[in-house]
């Protein structure tokens, strides 16, 4: 027996490794998992920084507009497709539309024939070359060229006269209603002046000097004056917008800083605001100046017995105007809301990209509502059919959210907002409210002159100045809105301004003189 089990042992001894092989084989084995752990830790990493890369390129502040081929990177492209008849063939994007887009950016353009023919230029070839060749027509050519800003006196020639026998004094016409009382500039210069300053965004000063090239000295504070002038004329208009906005019953509201120099503090400025108001439908604008950021503007702007929608940003002097004001319905902005999303992102809480989804086919929503070209009415009830749902999913998934992110993060921040502010946010899907936009994007780019103005003069030098700027402002920006040139406008309005009365001063909004001077199509 003990023979038979030293010959099993051997056997066994001979078919199993030993303890010392065995350790070497899993520290061998051990050490590859390492190697596989840290190589796909690299690439993890790689992959990451990668992500963080594309979500900055992404959603930075450039590039914060998504176009559907970036929404694929990140699998949101699966929006199922609106189940709608397509558009028809005979909507805005066809027809005669096309032919006043032409090549949509491409291709040669038209000649503009509203240019005069300044200089003609007769070419021919040699004599020698076109002996024994007959004339069949003329190929004619076209290049535009300038001339620098070209200035003109108006003389006005009054006949002077005298009784025979020196009963009184000499008589003559009296001279026409001017713009500028007793000044030397013309409607046209004024309107130049106050274009240059707060459509092109030349300071005074700089058009001193331009125009001084041209052998027209006029200093700033001159032009100061006219611009001054100009806008005490322009209140009737001012007025008039403003009784026009309040009429629409849909008003969005936004405010923006300018800074004001301290008359008290030499070289000092501080911080005053205009106040926006906008009536998408009406094509109006309005802008009020404020030394501050207080709810004293809006509230004085809004009659208590006023009926409609205000839409506004998240800034919490909102709701305290419209909290006692029951006639009055408070909505808020999306494309806010959006914002605070993408910043999530874009910090790495990847948690927020299903509400960026959401958020993104409520957009695609109205973007297709926009191209079948919906009433109102058809878009109140497209909103709550299509748009409802998401909302609802969306404020769900806000509500989740708000168990799990840190009230200090980004995604937090979301969160928080979206919750305190929902019934604002989603209120525009109702079937009555197809008139309201999804966000205030139209008042907000309303401001952007300003901000662009500011880099350029500044500052406003006087509060009691800052009246000014927010009417001539008003009437830009509406001239904008209308696609009206607002120097052609100006130069009409200002001289019937001049020559009215309470009475006679009707129909001189830009409304009107787009009516009556409907833009060139070509």
């Amino acid at each position: 027996m003990s023979g038979a089990a030293n010959d099993n042992t051997n056997m066994l001894g001979e078919d199993m490794p030993s303890l010392r092989e065995i350790v070497e084989k899993q520290r061998t084995e051990l050490a590859a998992l390492r190697t596989l752990l840290i190589n796909e830790r690299a690439l993890r990493e790689r992959a990451e920084s990668k992500l963080r890369d594309l979500l900055r390129r992404l959603y930075g502040p450039k590039s914060e507009k998504l176009t559907d081929e970036q929404l694929a990177l990140f699998g949101l492209a699966d929006v199922p497709a609106l189940s709608v008849p397509p558009a028809p063939a005979n909507s805005a994007s066809s027809g005669a539309e096309k032919g006043k887009r032409g090549h949509g950016g491409g291709g040669r353009r038209r000649e503009p024939e509203h240019l005069p023919i300044g200089d003609t230029v007769h070419l021919d070839l040699p004599e020698q070359q076109r002996a024994g060749l007959v004339l069949i027509r003329h190929e004619i050519s076209w290049e535009i060229d300038y001339r620098p800003s070209s200035f003109f006196r108006r003389q006005f020639i009054r006949p002077v006269y005298a009784h025979p026998q020196r009963l009184h004094a000499p008589v003559m016409a009296p001279m026409p209603p001017r713009v500028i009382g007793q000044g030397m500039v013309g409607p046209g210069f004024v309107a130049h002046t106050v274009v240059s300053k707060f459509v092109d965004h030349l300071p005074l000063y700089r058009q001193e000097s331009i125009d001084a090239r041209a052998g027209v000295v006029i200093s700033r504070q001159a032009r100061f004056r006219y611009v001054r002038e100009a806008a005490y004329l322009l209140i009737t208009i001012y007025q008039q917008l403003k009784a026009l906005i309040l009429a629409s019953g849909y008003v969005e509201v936004d405010e923006t800083f300018v800074k004001l120099l301290d008359r008290d503090r030499s070289g000092r400025a501080h911080t005053a605001y205009l106040w926006t108001y906008l009536a998408i439908h009406e094509k109006a604008v309005l802008f009020e100046f404020s030394p501050s950021r207080g709810a004293d503007n809006p509230r004085a702007f809004f009659p208590l017995e006023w009926r409609g929608v205000a839409q506004t940003d998240g800034y919490q002097v909102y709701p305290s105007v419209f909290r006692d004001r029951p006639n009055i319905i408070h909505l808020e902005c999306m494309a806010h809301l959006r914002r605070r999303v993408v910043e999530a992102i874009r910090a790495d809480e990847l948690e927020a990209l299903p509400l960026l989804k959401d958020i993104t086919e409520l957009y695609r929503i109205e973007r297709e509502a926009d191209a079948r070209g919906l009433s109102v009415l058809q878009r109140g009830y497209w909103r709550h059919g299509l748009a409802k749902p998401i909302l609802k999913r969306l404020q769900r998934r806000f509500l989740a959210l708000s168990a799990t992110a840190l009230p200090a993060s980004k995604l937090g921040e979301a969160v928080t907002y979206a919750n305190n502010r929902w019934p604002h946010l989603a209120g525009y899907a109702k079937v009555g409210f197809g008139h309201v936009s999804i966000d205030q994007n139209p008042v907000e780019r309303m401001i952007r002159p300003t901000k662009v103005g500011s880099r350029n003069w500044l500052f406003i030098g006087n509060p009691k100045s800052g009246w000014c700027s927010a009417v001539i402002y008003s009437i830009v920006g509406t001239c904008r809105l209308l696609g009206v040139n607002p120097e052609a406008y100006l130069t009409w309005v200002l001289p019937r301004l001049a020559a009215a009365t309470n009475r006679t001063a009707t129909a001189l909004l830009p409304h009107d003189y787009a009516r009556e001077h409907p833009p060139d199509s070509g």
